[in-house]
């Protein structure tokens, strides 16, 4: 199902087409959810700001789309050692977005608990070790995801084609920026976040990419020759094509 938007905002653009995931417009449901549509990918809005694709209200029913959104939450149940886990996050010093990782252990520690009122409760720790990565990390949901059909498809091809072994991350000493899927997109992320930055004092822009914004990165000035090269007109092509 397809619907048009009649507003702009920070996510939408007005007269753009998009999927719905769900819809509550039948009159019978709960009434946080009656007159909302759920877009794919994009979040909840009211039906008032949208209409079908003809230019229509959108019809009085409900609607629920074949198409599922990928789980982004993983269960620590749900995983095992040796399963290969991709980053899904930038908040790890060692650990880069988008690259893979092997479970080499997990574990789980369990305390009972006595609280205030005297009731007692189970404590659950959960926590994860890649191989080659030296210490053990809290598990986090959140944090990684498993790899899709369709990677577990082209590694599964790859081995028995080729010979070929995943690209899977086993030491903290290659740079996080080494790591990322489209090293040129993350610098220009990094110069893009120092333009804006108040506080760079008398550095220069380089400086303090590499010792503020791209710190945790561990980017140095060598990494930006490339791009100190390139004309705006190129730097914009590879930022709207990649």
């Amino acid at each position: 199902m397809i619907v048009i938007s009649k507003i702009s905002n920070k996510k939408l653009l007005k007269g753009h087409r998009y999927e719905v995931q769900n819809l509550w417009n039948d009159g019978t449901n709960q009434r946080w959810v009656e007159g909302k549509v759920q877009l794919l990918g994009f979040g909840r809005y009211s039906v008032d700001s949208f209409t079908d694709s003809s230019g229509n209200p959108l019809s009085k029913t409900n609607y629920v789309s074949a198409i599922k959104p990928p789980e982004r939450f993983i269960k620590y149940e749900d995983c095992k050692e040796g399963e290969i886990l991709v980053c899904d996050s930038d908040h790890y010093k060692t650990l880069a977005k988008g690259s893979m990782y092997k479970i080499e252990k997990l574990s789980k520690v369990e305390t009972e608990i006595s609280g205030w009122n005297g009731n007692k409760w189970i404590r659950r720790e959960e926590s994860i070790k890649f191989e080659g990565i030296n210490r053990k990390l809290k598990f986090n949901g959140w944090a990684f995801r498993k790899l899709t059909s369709e990677e577990t498809r082209e590694i599964s091809l790859g081995s028995i084609l080729n010979g070929e072994e995943p690209v899977i991350i086993k030491s903290t000493a290659i740079r996080k920026i080494d790591m990322v899927v489209n090293k040129e997109k993350s610098l220009m992320e990094v110069i893009s976040k120092t333009l804006l930055d108040g506080n760079r004092h008398h550095l220069s822009i380089i400086d303090w990419s590499c010792q503020k914004t791209g710190e945790k990165m561990r980017i140095n000035p060598d990494d930006f020759k490339e791009l100190l090269d390139m004309k705006l007109s190129d730097i914009l092509e590879k930022i709207e094509t990649k």
